[in-house]
């Protein structure tokens, strides 16, 4: 078998033997893609083949991407039994050939020898279709007992220095360097994973995987190949193998995705597919950015951190030249912006997306950027995916304070425009902006009441996504008014009000870091030789423990008690310094009191015509605050900046 060639492990559980030794002969003769049969200059080539495989049953059909050199007027044909290859069309230029390939309901696993033909001459090109593996324990999308753990895979764990500096990028490892690779990757996750299992988290998100161009793409953020893992991370092997220890420890996998746009390395962009394969090109084309200000609709244009006026994509009364800049322009002016009007893009989109969750069993997706793309493309996307795997979830980021804005975004009913985006849910920026403000500039503590009010505005708020910190933010720890007793009260409200919560890598050790890339610091111990390593309690101080074990203590809670994963919220007193509410669940009540003020307070809350009904007892079991229950009137002693929860009877 030629050095580096890698059958792909679903093969082997779905392949007879003799398949695989007639499949590696057929590669031996044919080449990684392809096979020259023609010495003439002007004979085809194919270089690339996307998606490179695909599997029986998953869809009747495929649009196959070839990329190379002179595809001109070429025809298609394959000879496996099932396999039809209908029309085909090429670029311009020959660098590229679309296939439609067709499939028989009798189709069963085998490779496809493709043979593409024009008058110039033939070569052909290998796609294999395998039997899908057992559906059980696979693409298992959220619940509400999950828990989320955002991880950068660059910078928590080098599990495989060899691939730190891989082949093509010279110098794109330093440490020293905040903006260039640091050598964590897949493996390195896949080897704590008993750490994350004893934090208490379930479900991990993982920033991009797919191969990215730069030396300073650490980030993930500018694909060069959607079909490929970033050599630095590891390989597709080791992704599957991920997933599949996740899973095997009863914990999910989310994929990063990112449809709105590529990265600015991308072969694409100055030999695209199609002329408008991109909103725009390299030379013109607009910037995300939006000419409207937030004056435009009142707003005061001093924020601490800023966010684009989505306001006016959820306004019926835009016009088009108002709002094209954000879902047509490259974002930051930089990264160029898929043009997903287009069908050909909407497809390959779409497989793509399909290949990642088939190829590996992940989950869910965390999708990137979302409010840039046109909602018609989410409502195909979705219907595409929760077709094959209904209960797959997706998460969108939608970076906003507004509630009536974030929830424009929601899947589960069509807005003024007729769509219906199928998005599961969204991360709650709205209550982000509020906890931030409440806890590091003291405003008002009932931001928070005020945003959960707006909870009807979603079809399934219970979905809603709560956070305090993520990779696009400077770190809780270090912005200014933060404290180790601030840290725990941001753990403490986001792991006990609705929602299912995301944590931030190293937010569980108080880690700092201020915008990025110093919000993106190596997490302590990834790396052979770190001065401490905090995956183990030995490594962490006595501050990075204090912290770890409060947060370790909230997610047993979690666990332990229904009513903080699904329970409905109840407000039972809201002001300036606190907040107190009950979660309700069936055969459980329990009050979660929240003081942010710097000395002690006593509260009296009414329990009469409330959900907490006639308790007989009050008990806490969690924090340091008293309670006294005298008939329906509940009494609460609070310490300073403390979150208490207790258990009513």
């Amino acid at each position: 078998m030629p050095s580096g060639l890698r059958i792909p492990n679903y093969l082997y559980n779905s392949v007879a033997k003799t398949f695989l030794i007639s499949m590696s002969l057929f590669l031996l003769c044919a080449g990684r893609t392809h096979a020259h049969e023609s010495t003439d200059a002007n004979a085809p080539i194919v270089k690339k083949v996307e998606p490179p495989n695909w599997w029986v049953g998953l869809t009747q059909d495929v649009v196959v991407l070839l990329s190379g050199k002179n595809l001109q007027g070429a025809d298609a044909a394959c000879d496996l039994a099932g396999v039809t290859a209908g029309r085909t069309q090429a670029s311009l230029n020959g660098d590229y050939l679309f296939v439609w390939l067709k499939f028989s309901p009798h189709l069963k696993s085998g490779t496809a020898a493709c043979h593409i033909s024009t008058a110039n001459g033939r070569t052909s090109f290998p796609f294999p279709i395998a039997s899908r593996k057992p559906i059980a324990g696979r693409n298992q999308g959220l619940a509400l007992d999950d828990v989320i753990y955002l991880i950068m895979p660059d910078r928590f764990a080098n599990g495989d220095p060899g691939n730190d500096e891989p082949s093509g990028f010279p110098g794109a490892h330093d440490r020293t360097k905040p903006r260039a690779y640091h050598g964590g990757d897949l493996r390195g996750i896949k080897d704590h994973l008993a750490y994350l299992k004893d934090l208490g988290v379930t479900t991990l998100w993982l920033t991009p995987i797919v191969k990215n161009g730069g030396t300073e793409d650490y980030h993930g953020y500018g694909a060069v190949d959607l079909y490929a893992v970033d050599p630095h991370l590891g390989t597709l092997g080791e992704y599957q193998e991920l997933v599949s220890a996740a899973h095997q420890q009863h914990m999910k996998i989310f994929f990063d995705v990112v449809p709105n746009h590529v990265g600015p390395l991308n072969a694409w962009v100055n030999d695209p597919p199609m002329p408008d394969w991109f909103h725009g090109t390299a030379e013109h084309h607009m910037s995300s950015y939006s000419p409207l200000k937030g004056t435009f609709y009142g707003q005061d244009e001093k924020k601490e951190i800023s966010n684009d006026p989505f306001e006016s994509l959820a306004d019926p009364h835009i016009p088009q030249q108002m709002k094209k800049n954000l879902t047509d322009g490259w974002f930051f002016g930089k990264l160029p912006d898929m043009n997903t009007e287009n069908p050909a893009v909407v497809q390959y989109l779409i497989q793509n997306s399909i290949w990642w969750a088939e190829t590996s069993g992940l989950d869910g997706y965390r999708i990137d950027t979302f409010p840039y793309v046109p909602r018609l493309f989410w409502s195909q996307w979705h219907r595409a995916l929760l077709g094959i795997y209904p209960h797959l979830s997706t998460i969108g980021e939608v970076f906003h304070p507004d509630p009536t804005v974030t929830s424009f975004f929601a899947g589960g009913r069509k807005e003024w425009d007729g769509i219906d985006t199928e998005l599961t849910t969204v991360f709650d920026y709205p209550l982000y902006f509020a906890l931030r403000d409440a806890l590091l500039n003291d405003a008002p503590a009932g931001r928070i009441a005020n945003i959960l009010r707006q909870d009807s505005l979603y079809p399934q708020p219970e979905f809603l996504v709560p956070f305090f910190g993520n990779h696009d933010v400077p770190r809780f720890a270090s912005a200014a008014g933060a404290s180790p007793e601030k840290l725990k009260l941001a753990f403490g409200l986001t792991l006990t009000l609705r929602g299912i919560p995301e944590i931030y890598y190293g937010d569980e050790i108080g880690m700092s870091g201020g915008g990025d890339p110093d919000n993106r610091r190596d997490f302590p111990g990834g790396w052979p030789g770190d001065e401490h390593n905090a995956f183990s309690r030995e490594g962490r101080t006595r501050e990075q423990q204090a912290i770890f074990e409060y947060v370790q203590a909230l997610l047993r809670l979690r666990r332990e008690h229904a009513a903080l994963q699904g329970g409905r919220l109840w407000h039972l007193a809201s002001d300036d310094s606190g907040y107190i509410f009950l979660r309700e669940s069936r055969g459980e009540k329990l009050v979660i009191a929240f003081n942010n003020g710097a000395s002690s307070k006593t509260v009296s809350v009414s329990l009469e015509d409330t959900p907490a009904g006639a308790p007989s007892s009050v008990s806490a079991i969690f924090g340091d605050a008293k309670a006294d229950l005298a008939g329906q009137q509940l009494t609460l002693i609070l310490p300073p900046q403390s979150v208490s929860i207790f258990d009513l009877k």
